[in-house]
């Protein structure tokens, strides 16, 4: 069949689709880039949080109409959505009846034969997933040639009293240096040249598996694959950053100075209420350790607004945080129940209208500081990296007049940017770029999170 592979949620679940594209592609199906063209759809799940659930739900309806009018011949629901409804099997195969068979995020590789046997209504989900897509699986790429994300382990081990990856991600698992490395000199020779490491918790690297945490040594190993020119860290735990991982940032070369450590909040209290293995001593000592050792580092952080017990004085003292550490790039989430976590039962919840008050208010200083630091980038010449040539059609801001006209500009990215997250540069050059290239350049002018630059080179 042609079929095609939705992704939804974040780069983990995307790593998990390209496993499951190449052993759909491996199993003699065509993988296709959308569902216009496609017999079948695969949709792979996020359901972090009910936004993201409902998201997910509402894709799947969405082509279940499709399927009702026999634009598509079978649909299949894949990921975290089953796994977390698993003991709600009955409720979710009523309410969506077109689906053809679910299954979660540890029984993926069961698909080709599931499709092959055209079983019908299934639901096929392990108790405890234990997957982990390594160096030797097909894998059918779904980002760009230039860039790619490698999933250094999957799971975690953390007991956050607001978030449910555990009960159906499993524990904690590393794959070994060496495969990775292995995976990393393949997509070298595919043209990638920046690597984005992800896990649950990249920062716990190898506890499970050496003893230690090795994140150090895998990034001085990655550092030496030919053709790789861009290394950054994702979702890094703040309890498990040590000076040996700093360090390997800062030597480096090919390490950007870069970190997503996502931190949650300030306040004492509500560290300790979330189970966060960190104070609000620790998170300011290492925000200080990070800007003394690692001079010029980008630092990307995520905070949850309004979790249960947070007061206005907690609001405040964030508030200050952010005005004090200065972070470059920043994501905020209001707090949202998750069932079966510990703090869905907490007392004092904080109504909806008060948690979108005091992120807006948090977003708006936040907004004002990636402004200021953009502002001091004026006239600097960077690295960006060329993704691709600019149109009308992927323009953000096309009705500036300072980005019309028919001179050759390009989207790129600066080292202080992950793909998809964070912002872009509008890059001008008198000189064809080509998609992956890094290219010298000046920063002309600012926006609130993108950069317009001129090449030099």
């Amino acid at each position: 069949m042609k079929i095609h592979v939705l992704s939804l949620g974040c780069a983990r679940t995307l790593v998990d689709s390209e496993g499951l594209a190449g052993l759909l592609k491996q199993a003699g199906h065509r993988i296709t880039d959308g569902v216009d063209s496609s017999d079948c759809v695969v949709v792979n799940t996020c359901a972090f949080i009910r936004e993201a659930e409902e998201e997910s739900i509402s894709v799947v309806l969405d082509l279940a109409e499709l399927k009702k009018k026999g634009k598509i011949r079978r649909l299949y629901v894949a990921g975290c959505l089953p796994q977390k409804r698993r003991g709600e099997q009955g409720d979710l195969l009523k309410l969506l009846p077109e689906v053809d068979g679910f299954l979660g995020p540890g029984d993926l590789p069961k698909l080709p034969e599931l499709i092959a046997k055209e079983e019908k209504r299934f639901f096929v989900t392990s108790p405890v997933p234990t997957l982990l897509f390594e160096s030797a699986a097909p894998k059918h790429r779904l980002t760009p040639k230039h860039f790619a994300y490698l999933k250094i382990s999957e799971g975690c081990d953390h007991a956050c009293t607001f978030c449910s990856i555990p009960q159906y991600r499993g524990a904690h698992r590393s794959r070994t240096i060496e495969d990775l490395v292995t995976e990393a000199e393949r997509l070298a020779s595919e043209g990638v040249v920046e690597l984005n490491l992800i896990g649950q918790d990249t920062s716990y690297y190898g506890k499970d598996r050496y003893g230690r945490i090795r994140l150090a040594d895998l990034l001085r190993e990655l550092n030496q694959v030919d053709g790789i020119r861009w290394i950054r860290i994702l979702y890094a735990h703040p309890a498990h950053v040590n000076d040996d991982l700093l360090a390997a940032i800062r030597d480096c070369e090919k390490v950007v100075k870069y970190i997503d450590i996502p931190l949650q909040h300030i306040s004492d209290p509500i560290l300790s209420a979330m189970r966060r293995e960190t104070d609000g001593a620790h998170i300011r000592r290492l925000v200080e350790q990070f800007r003394r050792e690692v001079p010029g580092i980008t630092i990307r952080t995520t905070f949850v607004v309004g979790f249960p017990g947070e007061t206005d004085a907690q609001v405040e003292e964030l508030a200050d945080f952010l005005q004090e550490a200065r972070f470059e790039r920043v994501g905020m989430f209001p707090y949202s129940p998750e069932p079966k976590t510990p703090s869905e039962k907490m007392p004092v919840q904080v109504p909806e209208a008060v948690k979108r008050g005091r992120l807006d208010r948090l977003m708006k200083i936040q907004r004002q500081i990636a402004s200021e630091t953009h502002e001091r980038w004026l006239g600097r010449e960077m690295e960006i990296l060329v993704e691709e040539r600019e149109t009308s059609s992927s323009r953000k801001r096309g009705s500036d007049s300072r980005l019309l006209g028919n001179d050759a500009w390009y989207l790129g990215r600066t080292a202080a940017d992950a793909p998809e997250v964070d912002g872009q540069v509008f890059l001008h050059s008198p000189m064809p770029q080509e998609p992956g290239r890094l290219v010298k350049a000046r920063i002309t002018d600012t926006y609130e999170y993108d950069l317009v630059a001129e090449a030099v080179e």
